[in-house]
């Protein structure tokens, strides 16, 4: 009796062993497990917080480029504003450089030469090109040095002859009162040259010219800018290129003169462009100002000399380079 009530307990002693053995286990696998769901947890919330940084980033991001595009924005609003606004040049001083199609009779230093009004189709002032420039611009007319026939090339010592463009007279008259450097001095010089067929020559602007007599037109007006800059280091040069001039021995419609070296206003112009352009001077093309061949004689009253309607389409032409230029 004694050994089964000992045995009895012995087996109830393993099972409570077995028991807490199970009992053991189970809260290991439970804290094996709590611990996985804790790495699990804690893995989670790196790829949370990975991820809440990386959209904070992109978030950042959007905010730059919506900042560039805002600024980018602003700055072209800017430009179209300030392109879109009047260039203020009242006041502004000018003085012009021309032959017969920027003459008129008292607006021309004593002893030049005058074609309009008493000659032509143009027969007030305010239809000259130069005229509706300085007013429509509200500029300031110092000089309008310009004489009807005058060539550029010449004797450039002289100080009498108006004929020669770049002589010490024509280019010593361009200046104010008591003797102000105009703000703009406007050359539209040349057209004799190539009615005369004076030879071009081979000045791309870069060769300095001696004084004497000047032969060849590229040497000529390559010698009477540089004066100009001289005599007026203030002033801002414009150089106008050649309105095409018509064969007025044919009947209309004209067709391009061409003179006696076989060479047009178009190759004339090519040389005051290359000229202006290394000297770093602005350009005004009159070869593309809405005077053409084909309406010329709407445009001309004898193939070189504008009417009124021409006259507009050259002051269109300059002074939309004049407002781009100021700018």
């Amino acid at each position: 009796m004694r050994k089964l009530m000992m045995a009895a307990g012995m087996t109830a002693a393993f099972l409570m062993l077995t028991g807490c053995g199970n009992s053991g286990y189970m809260k290991a696998e439970e804290s094996d497990g709590t611990e996985q769901m804790k790495q699990s947890l804690d893995e989670q919330g790196e790829k949370d917080t990975a991820g809440s940084a990386a959209a904070q980033k992109d978030t950042e991001a959007e905010d730059v480029e919506t900042e560039e595009d805002s600024t980018e924005d602003s700055v072209q609003k800017e430009q179209v504003a300030a392109e879109s606004e009047p260039v203020q040049l009242a006041g502004r001083t000018i003085s012009f450089f021309g032959d017969s199609i920027t003459t008129f009779r008292g607006y021309n230093p004593e002893g030049y030469a005058v074609f309009f009004p008493e000659y032509g189709a143009v027969k007030k002032v305010e239809d000259t090109w130069w005229q509706r420039v300085v007013e429509d611009l509200e500029l300031t007319l110092y000089k309008n040095g310009s004489s009807s026939g005058a060539t550029v090339a010449g004797d450039s010592t002289g100080t009498e002859d108006p004929a020669c463009a770049c002589n010490e007279l024509r280019t010593g008259a361009l200046a104010g009162p008591q003797g102000v450097c105009p703000e703009i001095i406007l050359v539209y010089l040349g057209t004799n040259d190539f009615l005369n067929a004076v030879p071009l020559g081979t000045n791309d602007g870069t060769v300095l010219v001696e004084e004497g007599e000047i032969a060849a037109f590229s040497d000529a007006y390559t010698l009477m800018i540089d004066k100009l800059e001289s005599k007026y280091p203030l002033a801002e040069i414009y150089c106008c290129t050649l309105l095409p001039v018509g064969d007025y021995g044919t009947k209309t419609p004209y067709v391009d003169f061409v003179n006696g070296d076989g060479l047009t206003t178009a190759d004339y112009s090519r040389v005051i462009e290359q000229i202006a352009e290394n000297k770093g001077l602005s350009v005004i093309d009159l070869q593309d100002c809405g005077v053409t061949i084909d309406n010329l004689a709407e445009m001309t009253s004898d193939g070189v000399h504008p009417t009124a309607a021409g006259m507009a389409c050259i002051a269109e032409a300059v002074k939309e380079t004049i407002e781009v230029r100021q700018r």
